[in-house]
C-alpha cells in the first residue's frame, strides 16, 4: 500500500458554541492515510472523517443539510514519520466572514 497525505475542507458544519446559538462553520485538516491508489486515498480520507466521533458529536445539522467534506489536494509521501496519525488537528473557520 502507498502512503498519502491528503489535505480536506470541511463545511457546512452547525455548531453550537458554549452560550451562543449555533452558527455555520468549516474546517480544514490533514489525513494520513494508506491506499492502492489517489483515488482510494480520497475516499478512505472522507470516510474517516465522516465517521470521527467527534466531528459527529459537535455537528447539529439536519439530515436535509448535511455537511460537506472535499479534499482540496492529494499528495503521495515516503513515510508517516513525524505525522499525527490518522490526521492532524481541525483548524475551524466561521462561514460566511
Amino acid at each position: 500500500m502507498k502512503k498519502f497525505k491528503v489535505f480536506v475542507q470541511g463545511t457546512n458544519y452547525l455548531i453550537r458554541e458554549v452560550g451562543n446559538s449555533p452558527r455555520k462553520q468549516g474546517f480544514y485538516t490533514t489525513a494520513f492515510v494508506e491506499a492502492a491508489n489517489a483515488e482510494q486515498a480520497e475516499a478512505v480520507a472522507v470516510e474517516l472523517l465522516r465517521n470521527d466521533p467527534k466531528l459527529r458529536n459537535v455537528s447539529e445539522n439536519q439530515a436535509c443539510d448535511r455537511p460537506v467534506i472535499e479534499v482540496e489536494s492529494i499528495e503521495e509521501v515516503q513515510s508517516f514519520e513525524g505525522c499525527h496519525l490518522p490526521r492532524m488537528g481541525l483548524a475551524w473557520y466561521e462561514e460566511g466572514t
